[in-house]
């Protein structure tokens, strides 16, 4: 009876995102909150037809944006969702508690970023896209069988950037973190007549602030020419005044071409945060 009504919960979560009509996420509590893809195109680009997601264009920028240093890194903010008394489903507690386990903190992660960078602080989206090229220039995949366990970033990277994209997405969230950033990991899924497909990828959080978040992307777009476009997502915050902006920071890219704000693997997600919180984007 209690796992009968545990599914009829989870399946009106996902009626609600359904029938709203658009890319939503939200908590397991009563509150829904907006998160929409978006991606940043170059006017002279062509647009996918088969897409429906908005886009607008990169802006130009009349300022040289070598190195977008960040005066104070973004902080993410404390969610509503935060002080609820709603409790996840085990399967999502358990990768939750995983991935930041795996994460960690560990100096061998500074001292990887010490190779990397040549920095120990200090660090701006110049030494962001360098950490990005560095992990996608000697990432060999592993297909990984046990989905429920995950290496510790530090091993993954001992034994040469070798693991699946769960290992990935840790490395990833591993480095930013080290360098002060925040991120999230999305595990998400879809079903075609080929069968069903999962992924995991993680988001770089570039704040708040329209300008500041649009002038991220449009150094990004000017640092890897290749990109036909740089694809983020939004999050409406609680107080309906202000938007967080989230870059992908998956290994895809366009063109074959890898760089930050590759498009999206789309399908059923959910979202993890370093805090613990979880949400739905369907």
């Amino acid at each position: 009876m209690v796992h009968e009504k545990a599914l009829m919960f989870i399946f009106l979560i996902f009626f609600v995102f359904f029938t709203a009509g658009c890319i939503d996420t939200g908590s397991l509590n009563e509150d829904l909150v907006s998160d929409e893809l978006y991606k940043l195109m170059p006017e002279d680009a062509v647009q996918e037809k088969d897409l429906e997601i908005p886009q607008v264009n990169i802006t130009e920028s009349s300022e040289s944006d070598e190195s977008i240093t960040f005066s104070e890194i973004p902080e993410l903010p404390t969610y509503s969702e935060e002080n609820s008394s709603a409790v996840y489903p085990k399967e999502y507690r358990l990768l939750s508690q995983n991935f930041r386990r795996a994460i960690g903190k560990d100096e061998k992660i500074g001292e990887e970023l010490f190779n990397i960078t040549g920095k120990t602080s200090g660090y701006n989206m110049e030494d962001v896209c360098a950490v990005y090229n560095h992990v996608n220039r000697n990432w060999q995949y592993r297909y990984d069988k046990n989905a429920e366990f995950f290496f510790g970033a530090s091993q993954t990277i001992d034994s040469g950037y070798l693991g699946d994209c769960d290992d990935y997405s840790i490395v990833m969230s591993a480095l930013l973190k080290n360098m002060g950033f925040n991120t999230r990991i999305v595990t998400t899924y879809n079903t075609t007549s080929e069968g069903t497909y999962g992924h995991a990828y993680p988001e770089l959080y570039i704040g708040d602030d329209n300008d500041t978040a649009y002038r991220i992307m449009d150094y990004v777009a000017e640092r890897y020419p290749s990109a036909e476009n740089i694809w983020y997502s939004k999050r409406v915050l609680d107080d309906g005044q202000r938007t967080e902006y989230w870059l992908n920071f998956d290994w895809s890219g366009s063109n074959g071409y890898r760089h930050p704000g590759g498009e999206y693997f789309l399908g059923k997600s959910v979202i993890y945060y370093p805090n613990g919180l979880i949400e739905y984007r369907v």
